[in-house]
């Protein structure tokens, strides 16, 4: 298969995984009441769609410009997409250890981190996000080569042959007859950065199939955890 056919069947498995994810959106989710179980709920719900959203919105930025054939852009943001990729992985991943021992603070707490999470307030501000790389380390075992594709994407976002040179300049000749340009090389972007995009998504579907089915079993925890007269 030439790199131009492969480019065009990975367009055509990125749109779909897009499709498949965007047709979980919600527009609103009902109000809760006071009790903390529900509220924890609701935050593992309101985190499901701003990671559902994340992902969708950073696929479909870095396709339009796989398909303009500006490797930069697209492959800053596939590399956006990888990390929140690995983050819902590590979320789902503790989620399942707190549930095995019914630890509904820790619930609550690694929830806050995911969604209110930030790391430019020093101690001032309580919540924490989850570590990138750590959590892209350990998708990397999960599905061995991720780390590979993270780094490769990585190359391309910081400036050097890859992320400068590579991308705007084709050499003619021994005497560096240089001649600038949006992709002079002409290059497919199959191989270039769309690859790992279409990677991400479907592990990034598989892990949305997986979190829909552990919603019920945070819906009995905490509610279980409510019912014990627990704040």
């Amino acid at each position: 298969m030439s790199s131009r056919d492969l480019t065009q069947g990975l367009s055509e498995q990125i749109g779909d995984l897009i499709e498949r994810l965007s047709a979980s959106f919600v527009d609103e989710l009902d109000g809760v009441g006071s009790e903390s179980g529900a509220r924890i709920l609701q935050l593992f719900d309101v985190w499901r769609q701003v990671s559902l959203r994340r992902i969708v919105d950073l696929a479909e930025s870095a396709e339009t410009f796989f398909l303009q054939g500006r490797l930069l852009p697209g492959c800053t943001l596939t590399r956006s997409a990888v990390e929140t990729v690995a983050v819902q992985y590590t979320v789902w991943k503790k989620l399942g250890g707190l549930l095995t021992t019914e630890d509904t603070p820790g619930i609550h707490s690694l929830l806050m981190s995911a969604v209110f999470g930030r790391r430019d307030k020093g101690d001032s501000w309580p919540n924490k996000s989850l570590q990138v790389l750590t959590a892209v380390g350990h998708l990397d075992k999960q599905f061995p080569g991720f780390r590979d594709g993270y780094d490769r994407l990585s190359e391309f976002v910081h400036p050097g042959l890859a992320g400068g040179y590579g991308m705007y300049v084709r050499r003619e000749g021994d005497d560096l007859r240089s001649y600038f340009g949006q992709n002079p090389l002409g290059l497919e972007m199959g191989p270039w950065g769309q690859s790992e995009l279409g990677c991400a998504l479907q592990v990034a579907v598989h892990f949305h199939e997986l979190l829909r089915e552990m919603r019920s079993k945070v819906a009995i925890v905490v509610k279980a955890h409510d019912q014990n007269g627990c704040s």
